[in-house]
């Protein structure tokens, strides 16, 4: 198995607060996980213990995306989408554990989020590089190879691609379960208050930071101003859109997110949900989503930022009461 790159940018931070607390330090690292940043931030009284268990954790997540990767051709999917048409094939139970989830998902949402969208993916990709729109031909032929009532799932563990030339992306959804993974983690280490930020868009709040009210969110819009302030406790938060990934072909932008019942992008617009676990929040972000770029005028957010920290904002709280229920609602 090649050895994947795996560089990171610590940051560790001693901090002393109050007599109340005084027992109590911050502890910061930043890693390069999954192709982008992984941010765990957790309290704790034993400096050197909370560093163990952040690095401890960081490997964690590589191993899952030693097993989640699409860009890496030795993980488990990527042998998994080879196995394509051949029948039943045994997967670890990472990996059978997050295709039964996402196709309970799939099922949810009466297909509106498919992993098996790994096609369209591709073919969106291609046309990109060659600056032109899929023909009508090819979408059709490609939509073809796609639907999760296609991906079988049977006991012991093994599954079945039935189509020969499907392929699973687990792009959705692979941050948020590690997300999870990394959130139990840290309860069984005894940590009693962290935040996990993975890429801006899959965020769990454990317990508060010493004397707050929860951990502080700013919420930045797409114009790149901020426009208000969230507080989670015991909570997590995902945002489902764009992001500022884009292709951009013809001069017109086209977001990374493609609808697998109609092949094309949903749209450069981002919205966001919020519940009490990683799986619901990611659930309710797609339901928001898709409610609010099919029926009325979306939440135009192009990511969440952790306020407080260097490159992003604290204090600055225009507009955040409105912005603060609209958020309450969308865990609803």
């Amino acid at each position: 198995m090649k050895t994947l790159a795996r560089s990171f940018i610590v940051t560790w931070v001693c901090i002393w607060p109050g007599p109340a607390f005084s027992t109590l330090h911050e502890a910061r690292e930043v890693h390069y996980q999954m192709g982008t940043f992984l941010e765990l931030t957790l309290w704790h009284s034993e400096p050197e213990v909370a560093k163990r268990i952040i690095r401890e954790t960081a490997e964690e997540v590589h191993r899952l995306d030693e097993i989640l990767s699409n860009f890496d051709s030795d993980s488990s999917v990527s042998r998994f989408n080879r196995q394509a048409g051949k029948g039943k094939t045994s997967l670890p139970p990472e990996l059978y554990e997050l295709l039964t989830i996402a196709r309970q998902f799939s099922i949810m949402t009466s297909g509106d989020f498919d992993i098996t969208v790994g096609p369209l993916m591709e073919l969106w990709r291609d046309s990109s590089s060659l600056g032109r729109l899929p023909d009508r031909d090819t979408l059709s032929r490609v939509l073809g190879q796609v639907g999760y009532e296609k991906l079988k799932l049977y006991d012991h563990r093994q599954a079945e691609l039935l189509h020969p030339a499907m392929k699973i992306d687990l792009g959705g959804i692979g941050k948020g379960y590690a997300v999870e993974r990394v959130a139990n983690r840290l309860k069984t280490a005894g940590v009693n208050a962290a935040l996990i930020n993975f890429g801006g868009s899959s965020i769990y709040a454990l317990g508060t930071p010493p004397g707050e009210q929860g951990w502080e969110i700013g919420l930045q819009a797409t114009d790149g101003r901020l426009r208000g302030v969230v507080y989670l406790r015991d909570m997590a938060l995902s945002t489902s859109g764009s992001m500022g990934k884009f292709w951009n072909i013809g001069g017109k932008r086209y977001g990374h997110l493609i609808d697998p019942k109609s092949g094309m992008p949903q749209g450069m617009q981002t919205c966001m949900g919020a519940a009490a676990d990683v799986a619901h929040q990611i659930i309710r972000a797609i339901r928001l989503g898709k409610y609010k770029l099919g029926r009325s005028k979306p939440l135009r957010f192009s990511r969440v930022v952790l306020a407080g920290h260097d490159h992003l904002y604290r204090g600055r709280r225009h507009g955040g009461p409105s912005l603060r229920r609209n958020c309450q609602q969308a865990g609803h």
